[in-house]
């Protein structure tokens, strides 16, 4: 599961983006707590480029019912995504790259919920694997253009972060990144929904002030990195 996210350093995004040959990355507000119905940037492949993309992050499937679903499909399972009639037209062609500096995870113990702050280990920014769809309606009710909608690919925890969770997003390392998004191989893309390595990532148990989705700002990450968690 990844239900919140963390893309508060502009620059560490930008390198991350520069390494895929693209030279543009707005000067945004850091954002600490990004949490699902917001709005996401995106990497889409477009016109034989990676070009960046604003999506809603969750997604309702095109043929729904009203009510159908309680609230947006946030992640896509990985070991289901091709048969899922949710996710299996997006996984074959509609898929993006989402820049992160990193997501928040929860350890549950009993009826205690411990936040994590997950990061990459080696450098400042990440990409998670997602799909998207097109909006069925195009406006929204006060005429503005609806965004299309995103959600997460996750696999199965790798050794390291399953004794937070059992769930990991999709992470692609920039070397694999535009396959996953200029490729419409199935064995090529099956092949990159896997864990990420057990050295790829860093944890940081964080405050209960990121459990709210209305709290932002730099005490999102305030605390002291694990010292002892696997010890």
């Amino acid at each position: 599961m990844c239900g919140r996210i963390n893309v508060s350093d502009n620059e560490g995004v930008r390198f991350l983006l520069s390494m895929l040959g693209m030279e543009t990355w707005p000067s945004r507000e850091p954002r600490f707590n990004v949490a699902p119905t917001q709005t996401l940037d995106v990497v889409q492949w477009q016109d034989q480029q990676a070009t960046l993309k604003s999506m809603r992050w969750g997604l309702l499937p095109a043929w729904a019912k009203p009510g159908q679903f309680s609230a947006p499909l946030i992640n896509a399972r990985s070991e289901t995504i091709r048969t899922k009639p949710s996710f299996r037209q997006l996984i074959a062609t509609q898929r993006v790259l989402i820049p992160i500096n990193g997501f928040y995870e929860w350890k549950r113990e009993g009826k205690i919920k411990t936040p994590y702050h997950v990061h990459p280990k080696d450098q400042a920014a990440m990409f998670l694997g997602g799909v998207y769809q097109l909006p069925s309606d195009q406006k929204n009710e006060d005429g503005s253009d609806k965004k299309p909608e995103v959600a997460i690919v996750t696999t199965a925890a790798n050794v390291m972060f399953e004794q937070i969770h059992h769930r990991l997003p999709v992470i692609l390392s920039v070397d694999k990144a535009l396959s996953w998004i200029d490729n419409n191989d199935a064995e090529t893309i099956d092949a990159l929904m896997q864990p990420a390595s057990n050295d790829a990532l860093g944890l940081k148990q964080v405050s209960s002030y990121v459990n709210s989705s209305r709290n932002e700002g730099p005490a999102c990450l305030e605390a002291e990195p694990i010292d002892d968690l696997f010890g």
